[in-house]
């Protein structure tokens, strides 16, 4: 039996908010397709032995809720990479090579959630993404095809 309080949210009846979950978790997806796609981009690009984290780890981004957290991994992994890679190929003024962009979209993302905030740090985590991303690609054309 189902709780009188769950059977009845906000003027809802539970198929409403189940029809309502399935579309939320839809977006949550959709939304994180761009992301993960882009991070094994890049990821893929750089040479093996200087990469913190294999390319097809990025696809855990795909699953609703756990990305929250997987964020935290894959992004700043994927400027430690980049990283890495300049560093090896001697002195470069290539900063963090957006470690702190990443961190801070990673942040953004998770806050998306707080009631209040949500939506701006939705957006702002968008701009970040699109920077971060710009940024990386931008360094990642710059390896070598046979490296």
């Amino acid at each position: 039996m189902i709780p009188l309080f769950a059977s009845k949210f906000g003027g809802f009846g539970l198929p409403e908010l189940l029809v309502v979950a399935a579309i939320l978790s839809a977006l949550l997806v959709a939304s994180a397709i761009p992301a993960t796609v882009l991070a094994y981009v890049v990821l893929n690009r750089i040479p093996r032995q200087f990469r913190k984290q294999e390319p097809s780890m990025a696809f855990l981004l795909l699953i609703p809720l756990f990305s929250l957290v997987w964020n935290f991994f894959v992004h700043p992994k994927v400027a430690e990479s980049l990283k890495a890679y300049f560093d090896a190929q001697g002195p470069h003024s290539n900063g963090d090579c957006g470690g702190a962009l990443a961190l801070w979209m990673c942040v953004c993302g998770a806050c998306t959630f707080v009631p209040t905030i949500g939506i701006p740090a939705a957006v702002a985590g968008l701009v970040l993404m699109v920077v971060f991303y710009v940024r990386a690609f931008d360094l990642s054309a710059r390896i070598p095809k046979n490296a």
